[in-house]
């Protein structure tokens, strides 16, 4: 044996049983996730069931208002164009839907035919029951993020109760709470992003064809999905180096997959649906989808409200401006220095965000899921002032709060592992911030709900 051999041989029996251990701390880290999923799996199922009845209940108290009728009366949201494609027959006009959203109609409007099928037959007027379809399948739509948003806390190693608790708040949010019951496209591009989150944080576990399907529904719902997928598979090749050692194409090959399937459901949809918006022939028509609205340094607060505490916590403040017959219900000026501090649902969900974002910055270091969804929501927000508006914020928000909220969990729990003596006293916090925020935003859906002459 060369002396070359020789002294590289002990180096490399020296590298084996490293690898081998790294190997079996990963194999024990899947297996105690393993058994937390499992004690805890079944509450995603109870979760959806209640969360549906929450949204449910606030359809019925927005089903007797002129939002079914008209666009932009409930914080901008184009309910009546929405409400309209759901419902309107295979010829109708479904020219009202951007192609931002390229296959949104083919996918939930024979859905929603059938479920007001379903309510007819239980007896409802057709008004009626066109109403309480759309409000079946999109209060569906939410009660699987906050179930997507569960299951990505839980297979990202936080435990149940808390994973249950972040999830709760998520639903019990004001963006989800009040865009679940009403015709959006927006809130199913966030269940899709959520989804695209859930199955990511599963990673191998997942069988590839939910990969696939979650991508193929967020890209779907919003166009801008895209990038984000692409993100999330890059986060799952970061994931399958760290456990296997070695980088393995198959989550960018899925992605790829998913973008022929979506840009062929966008063409069936086109031929299914012969008065949908026509895709984009040339950049000139991509360029033409950009609104009008650009962001700037003064419209950052606004932004950041948006994004971190009006989407969670009902603004104490709102505007009925008169328009026309009836009123807008519009969000008053962000203003830092009276930002929710001195109310205490506010300070207390800050506090959480603030916690979080400590223990963020340590688990991005070392946790490829962490990194991704950083990148994933940073993209969705610098991207707004491409699609958004600024009436419209608290609707687009829609399309991130399920990244905001488990991002807050993984920082959070970051956080209470090197803090640990604060752990039980954050669970407890969290548990009445969850309750005082049902109460809270059901308030806020009677307040809106109950302005006469809209």
């Amino acid at each position: 044996m060369s002396p070359a051999v020789a002294s590289a041989a002990p180096r490399l029996a020296a590298r084996a049983p490293t690898h081998d251990a790294e190997k079996q701390r990963a194999r024990r880290k899947e297996d105690a996730t393993a058994r937390v999923i499992k004690r805890w799996h079944g509450l995603g199922a109870l979760l959806a069931a209640a969360f549906y009845s929450l949204f449910f209940s606030a359809h019925l108290k927005f089903q007797d208002t002129p939002i079914y009728i008209r666009d932009g009366i409930l914080f901008g949201a184009q309910t009546h164009s929405v409400f309209q494609d759901l419902t309107t027959e295979r010829s109708g006009d479904h020219s009202r839907i951007s192609t931002l959203h390229p296959a949104f109609t083919l996918i939930h409007q024979p859905a929603t035919q059938l479920l007001t099928k379903g309510w007819e037959l239980l007896g409802r007027p057709r008004v009626e029951a066109s109403r309480h379809g759309v409000a079946t399948l999109t209060c569906l739509a939410g009660a699987l993020a906050v179930v997507m948003v569960y299951h990505t806390l839980l297979w990202a190693g936080l435990p149940g109760l808390r994973a249950v608790l972040l999830a709760a708040a998520f639903g019990a949010g004001t963006c989800a709470w009040i865009m679940a019951p009403l015709p959006e496209t927006w809130l199913f591009a966030g269940t899709g992003a959520a989804a695209m989150a859930a199955v990511t944080a599963r990673g191998n576990l997942a069988r590839p064809v939910w990969h696939l399907l979650a991508a193929v529904y967020a890209i779907s719902c919003f166009i801008g999905n895209l990038i984000p997928c692409l993100i999330l598979a890059l986060t799952r090749c970061a994931q399958d180096r760290t456990q296997f050692g070695s980088f393995h194409a198959r989550p960018l090959l899925t992605v790829l997959g998913a973008i022929t399937l979506t840009f062929a459901l966008a063409n069936v949809q086109r031929q299914l649906y012969p008065h949908s918006a026509p895709l984009p022939r040339s950049w000139q028509d991509v360029l033409a989808l950009r609104s009008d609205w650009h962001a700037s340094a003064e419209t950052a607060p606004l932004l950041a409200r948006e994004i971190f505490v009006s989407n969670i916590v009902a603004p104490a403040e709102f505007t009925a401006v008169p328009d026309k017959s009836r009123s807008r219900i519009v969000l008053n000026e962000a203003r830092w220095s009276s930002l929710g501090l001195q109310h205490g649902l506010s300070a207390g969900w800050l506090l959480l965000l603030a916690l979080a974002l400590a223990g963020i910055v340590w688990r991005a270091q070392m946790d490829p899921l962490a990194l991704g969804l950083i990148s994933a929501l940073a993209w969705s927000v610098l991207t707004v002032s491409w699609y958004g508006s600024e009436d419209r914020l608290l609707v687009h928000a829609s399309q991130w709060t399920p990244l905001v909220v488990v991002l807050a969990g993984l920082g959070l729990e970051r956080a209470l592992q090197h803090w640990r003596f604060i752990a039980t006293p954050v669970t407890l916090f969290l548990a009445v911030f969850v309750c005082a925020l049902i109460t809270r935003n059901w308030l806020f859906i009677n307040e809106i709900a109950a302005i006469p002459g809209r």
